[in-house]
């Protein structure tokens, strides 16, 4: 290739490129020369866009028009554009001798006409690797062909202008990577130092500044050494010399800045390598005074839990909260280690007597991600039991995101039992170990609440020690005492395990019977009691011989506290007690006067006339008002005595009410009278139903339904035959537990009438609510008809009443023809009295069979 050195010219085209000129004043100089050595040449360069595979002018000439230099912008390479576009494509020298005739100008013939442009010479500008930076070129006014020494001409242009995109290029990186290292260098949130080898600094980021608040500049020619405390200076300089041997290195220190104040840093020393040489160090301090803080105040923490005397146990939040972490007092407190119950639920404590209550409280306590305190009984790995007292809450991360629950745990244990021993003491009696008054009486309250919706009755027995007191100052309050205690053994023989006992002072005890289905059991209860204490006692040397007297209660709807049923008790205690004790009394809610009766004999009589069938049934008939046909019989109890011959209801029925014997009566009248009447009507093929009065203590007894059903179907007695006769004031008293009982015996096809109706307190308005078939007007209303005209006006409402509900209305009491009449008038249903027919046997009612 010919030298082109020559003069200055190219040497400066070299200063420039050695110099670092600008890319735009370095291929100007290249041009410039260009021209000189073809001085008709119009020389112009064109930039490429890999990206967008165009060539654009780096520098728009001035003999180029406007609509020329439009023309090239954005100038796509291609085989048959132009001579810079095919030259681009090609990678070689493409000549266009004559812009006018060349097929590859045909797009731009006009515009280089106009610009008077007549040939070009094209050629790549590439780097030795292939990529291309460009095209370079020249135009003519006229048609021109290259020389040989034209052509070297071009190509040591384009190799120059090439050299200095190669050389523009790698000076662009370099200053990139300069810069990238200059950023990271200063705005690394880190300390960072750069160190000569002797440690001298020689700069400094601006994270340093917290070293010194002078500035930055003020640490060179400094030592990192200069900052650190005195103690940890010798392993600063070993990690240094490590560093300048081409190592890493790394290690906590204590430092102090220009204030005094002392920092903790984890400090990294690392060599600067150019070369392949160590020719400085970099020093990287960060602060880790909040971490190291940290750290120790979980150290300190982790040492407290440790040494906590609680037990503490940490789990995830994560589904079934798998333990994480326990403390030894945990481990010590239930003999699992922390390796046996990583990974495990707490489930692990629990055992047969956990209160479920207790682990569903602490489930929703978790599942609602509150804190809960409880006392629950938990098991240790042997299988013993302990009183857990715990402490559960949460852990909130700072998005109060759940993530851990901790407990902490208190073996209570003694506490509890300690707790339990004076609960214990304070709500039992020492000496017979049986609850005292004031527990007895709230366990009164949670039964009679009970009671109220239950199936079962609730009695209570108020017993007393007859004579007791003489006894215990003869003998002495110490023998008295063992007598107490044993008293107490003996009626706990007789308890059954739902029955409730207290002593309630002195010689005084009491006995709640839960589950008195049967109210005929009492008596047999409070016999076998009374039979138990009559056996002697034998205590130090003594036979000791008691009696005792007892008052009988049930939970009457009379009762309204706990005082009242407990007095009512107490009141039938005397009662037995002034009769000469060693007896029972069952207490009169009616307080109707009782007949002056030796009580314990007509008890006893009572008793024989069942069993041995002294009782008859007497009936008296019901007649339909307007055929006067017998439409049912009232069956009517009587006592014919051996000795005293008939007893009148009116002298033992009261007494019976008081005793309980009514029930057993009642059954034996049911019986009695459905076996009769069937009789009568098949031996007379007649339809003639049966009324039978229910008495207070039958109709409430939890198996009266079910044992009504039994009966009847032993019989075989038609449902619709009976009818069953209640007092107003015993429903009322009995509220809705009696409209429940009447639904459910008219739900037999049993019919139901309300004897003596009009003499309760709510008669008109509680009777819409009743489910009854019929009312039976009182006597009272009828003895004086027909002359009382306020009688007859509440009569005629009463049955117009009656009427509108769909109720049939009888009428009893009746003893002439006139009161007969007058009721006819006002349409009463059904008759009975003395006019009719007075009470009889079956087989003696003449009017029946006639």
């Amino acid at each position: 290739m010919t030298s082109f050195y020559n003069g200055g010219t190219s040497q400066e085209i070299f200063n420039l490129i050695g110099q670092a000129a600008a890319l735009e004043d370095i291929i100007d100089a290249i041009t410039a020369w260009l021209g000189d050595k073809i001085p008709d040449a119009l020389v112009s360069v064109m930039l490429y866009s890999e990206q967008e595979q165009t060539l654009n002018l780096i520098k728009e000439p001035a003999y180029f028009s406007r609509e020329y230099i439009a023309a090239l912008k954005d100038l796509k390479i291609g085989p048959n554009v132009g001579a810079y576009g095919a030259a681009a494509y090609h990678r070689r020298l493409v000549v266009c001798e004559d812009l006018l005739n060349d097929p590859n100008w045909v797009a731009y013939k006009d515009l280089v006409k106009q610009n008077g442009l007549r040939a070009c010479w094209s050629l790549p500008i590439a780097h030795g690797s292939g990529k291309l930076f460009g095209s370079f070129g020249t135009y003519y006014r006229s048609i021109k062909s290259p020389t040989p020494n034209e052509i070297d001409l071009l190509q040591y242009a384009a190799s120059l202008i090439a050299l200095t995109f190669e050389l523009y290029e790698e000076r662009k990186k370099r200053n990139q990577l300069k810069d990238k290292y200059q950023s990271f260098f200063s705005f690394h949130p880190d300390a960072i130092f750069e160190h000569n080898l002797d440690g001298n600094i020689v700069d400094a980021n601006l994270a340093t500044k917290f070293f010194n608040e002078v500035g930055v500049k003020s640490h060179i020619g400094t030592k990192i050494d200069h900052f650190i405390e005195p103690e940890h200076r010798p392993l600063a300089l070993e990690a240094f010399e490590q560093a300048k041997h081409g190592l890493t290195g790394h290690l906590e220190v204590q430092a102090h800045n220009s204030a005094g104040q002392k920092y903790w840093l984890d400090l990294t020393f690392l060599p600067i390598k150019v070369n392949e040489e160590i020719v400085g160090i970099f020093s990287v301090a960060r602060d880790i005074t909040e971490r190291y803080q940290n750290n120790e105040m979980l150290r300190l923490m982790k040492r407290s839990v440790d040494a906590n005397p609680h037990g503490i146990i940490l789990t995830s939040a994560e589904n079934d909260q798998p333990i994480e972490y326990v403390n030894p007092a945990f481990e010590q407190i239930t003999g699992y280690s922390l390796e046996e119950l990583k990974g495990k639920n707490c489930r692990i404590l629990q055992g047969p007597d956990t209160s479920a209550e207790s682990v569903q409280q602490i489930s929703e306590a978790i599942q609602n991600k509150s804190e809960i305190k409880i006392v629950l009984k938990n098991y240790r790995k042997d299988g013993h039991w302990f009183w857990n007292k715990l402490n559960l809450g949460p852990v909130f991360d700072e998005n109060h995101k759940c993530t851990h629950f901790i407990a902490i745990q208190q073996d209570v244990s003694q506490h509890v039992a300690q707790q339990e021993l004076i609960a214990y003491q304070e709500s039992h009696d020492h000496l017979t170990g049986f609850i005292n008054n004031k527990l007895f009486e709230k366990v009164i309250q949670e039964k009679l609440h009970l009671a109220q919706t239950g199936s079962a009755n609730l009695v209570l027995l108020y017993l007393d020690l007859d004579d007791f007191e003489p006894l215990n100052q003869s003998l002495g309050h110490d023998i008295g005492d063992k007598i107490l205690k044993l008293v107490g053994n003996r009626l706990s023989q007789n308890l059954q395990p739902e029955d409730v006992i207290s002593r309630f002072s002195g010689d005084e005890f009491a006995i709640l019977l839960t589950q008195m289905t049967d109210l005929k059991q009492v008596a047999v209860r409070a016999e076998e009691i009374i039979a138990g204490l009559s056996q002697p006692f034998h205590v130090d040397g003594y036979d000791i011989h008691l009696s005792a007297s007892i008052g009988v209660a049930d939970a009457d709807p009379d009762i309204k506290c706990v005082k009242q049923f407990i007095n009512a008790a107490k009141d039938a205690m005397r009662d037995a007690n002034a009769e000469g004790g060693n007896t029972w009394h069952w207490y009169n809610f009616t307080k109707e006067p009782l007949p002056k009766v030796d009580y314990v004999q007509l008890r006893h009589e009572l008793m024989v006339a069942l069993h041995e069938q002294q009782f008859k049934l007497f009936y008296q008939p019901i007649l339909d008002s307007e055929t006067g046909k017998v439409k049912c019989l009232e069956a009517l109890i009587r006592w014919q005595h051996p000795e005293k011959g008939f007893i009148s209801p009116a002298d033992f029925i009261p007494f019976a009410e008081r005793t309980g014997q009514i029930v057993s009566i009642g059954e034996w009248v049911l019986r009695q009278a459905c076996e009769e009447v069937k009789a009568w009507n098949m031996q007379h093929e007649t339809q003639i139903s049966v009324a039978i009065n229910l008495s207070p203590l039958q109709f409430k007894r939890s198996g009266f339904l079910s044992d009504l059903q039994q009966l009847l179907a032993e019989i075989e007695f038609p449902h619709e035959l009976l009818k069953l006769e209640v007092t107003e004031s015993m429903l009322i008293a009995s509220g809705d537990k009696s409209i429940e009982i009447l639904k459910n015996v008219r739900a037999l096809g049993i019919k139901v009438s309300v004897d003596d109706f009009g003499t309760g307190y709510s008669s008109l308005s509680y009777l819409r609510s009743l489910p009854i078939d019929e009312i039976k007007l009182d006597r009272s209303f009828v003895q004086h008809l027909p002359g009382n005209l306020r009688d007859e006006a509440i009569i005629e409402a009463m049955i117009t009443l009656a009427h509108k509900l769909d109720l049939e209305v009888v009428a009893e009491g009746i003893e002439n023809p006139e009161q007969a009449e007058c009721l006819k008038s006002h349409h009463c249903d059904y008759l009975q009295g003395f006019y009719y027919a007075k009470p009889a046997r079956l087989n003696q009612l003449e009017l029946i069979s006639s």
